[in-house]
């Protein structure tokens, strides 16, 4: 049986008449990443769901899922991103106390939820990406260098720092705007919290350096006025 072709039959280059064959098939593309970043995620420690294209890792005291996404995305025809979350047991018993309203989606408990864009863009030209687009060989393997450096240079060192309550804190400590440049109200709730379960920080003054942190970006449209009324019921929930 023949295989489908990923997204359109053609690719029209911006601003251009000439049009480009694909190359590539997705089972190429999804085989290539898992190829090149298979071994580096095995060596620490994460299994893989070939079905889901899902590698996750589990510690004494958290647990790590990596969603690696293929997206079709004319006239780009596709894109390889991926998305990052982080469980703690205690973050997450904390969130469902003051969540319960509004959970629609299970992953509002994680404690860390990233994209591709929260990392480096390895590209001089831009300051972040959203995924890493394929047509070709050439994109493909770009696109796989690319990947396997973020994962190796800053996505697995990061879910070693935070693998616990502690060396979050301490992360958290040492780079006070990280969960606020995030713009995920999640992500700045369990700054909050761990503040909080640690006992290093000052709560009240990290709730109010959160609350204007947060307040700066709904006003320059970063962040929806939403995240505010989060912190606030982390913060009644908590202290």
């Amino acid at each position: 049986m023949a295989r489908e072709k990923i997204g359109r039959p053609l690719y029209m280059e911006p601003n251009s008449k000439q049009s480009q064959t694909l190359e590539l098939w997705l089972e190429d593309v999804q085989s290539y990443i898992y190829k090149v970043t298979g071994p580096l995620m095995k060596h620490a420690r994460f299994h893989f769901d070939r079905s889901q294209f899902i590698y996750s890792r589990k510690n004494k005291k958290s647990f790590e899922e990596l969603s690696i996404i293929f997206l079709n995305k004319f006239p780009v025809n596709y894109r390889v991103g991926f998305q990052l979350e982080i469980w703690h047991p205690q973050i997450r018993q904390i969130k469902e106390s003051f969540m319960h309203e509004i959970l629609n989606r299970e992953s509002y408990l994680c404690s860390i939820i990233l994209t591709t864009k929260d990392f480096s863009s390895r590209d001089p030209d831009r300051e972040f990406v959203k995924g890493y687009p394929v047509r070709d060989y050439r994109d493909l393997f770009m696109a796989g260098d690319a990947l396997t450096q973020t994962l190796q240079y800053e996505l697995v060192p990061l879910c070693d720092r935070f693998s616990t309550i502690e060396h979050m804190d301490s992360f958290f400590e040492s780079k006070p705007d990280w969960t606020l440049d995030s713009c995920s109200g999640g992500n700045i709730c369990t700054d909050l919290i761990v503040a909080g379960l640690n006992r290093k920080r000052d709560l009240a003054t990290r709730y109010e350096q959160l609350k204007k942190g947060i307040q700066q970006r709904i006003e320059t449209r970063l962040m929806h006025p939403d995240s505010r009324q989060l912190l606030m019921l982390c913060y009644e929930a908590i202290r």
